[in-house]
């Protein structure tokens, strides 16, 4: 019985490693706006960790990664582009404080560039909040794919 109970433990002890190993991992992926490797991570979380574990794991990493990503764009970069195109960007910024929640779920259902979508997200109006939702809707139906494709293998 208490070879039970330590074997029982000691995959607790791995599940729970491997699975800060993949929030680490695709967290780090999304912040650095790494291209085409999500849906890989995806898929290897589902055949190691299971689907509901693999789902919720691979979408915080993600939402934190585009958060930071976000973020820092906003802080660092925004207000010397600004400077310089803010008269260009007059239009876009009427556009994105109409829409771009709808926007945003678009680009992130169709699979756009992280990079891409995250830093011309930090130089418009749209509030973090709002970046933080839409990319939560539009990403899950692509994670929940990956993970439930690797989670049946």
């Amino acid at each position: 019985m208490l070879d039970l109970i330590n074997s029982l433990g000691s995959t607790i002890d791995s599940q729970l490693i491997l699975a800060m190993a993949f929030l680490g991992l695709s967290t780090a992926v999304m912040a650095f706006g790494v291209p085409w490797v999500l849906p890989v991570l995806s898929f290897s979380s589902g055949m190691l960790l299971g689907g509901r574990v693999g789902v919720a794991v691979i979408l915080a990493g993600s939402l934190i990664g585009s958060q930071l990503l976000f973020v820092v764009a906003r802080r660092w970069m925004a207000g010397p582009i600004r400077r310089r195109w803010d008269h260009r960007l007059k239009r876009y910024d009427r556009e994105i404080s109409k829409r771009g929640f709808f926007y945003l779920v678009g680009l992130r259902l169709f699979g756009a560039p992280q990079l891409l979508v995250s830093t011309a997200c930090a130089l418009s109006p749209l509030p973090a909040r709002t970046f933080a939702l839409a990319t939560l809707i539009g990403l899950t139906p692509a994670i929940v794919i990956a993970v439930t494709a690797g989670s049946v293998i």
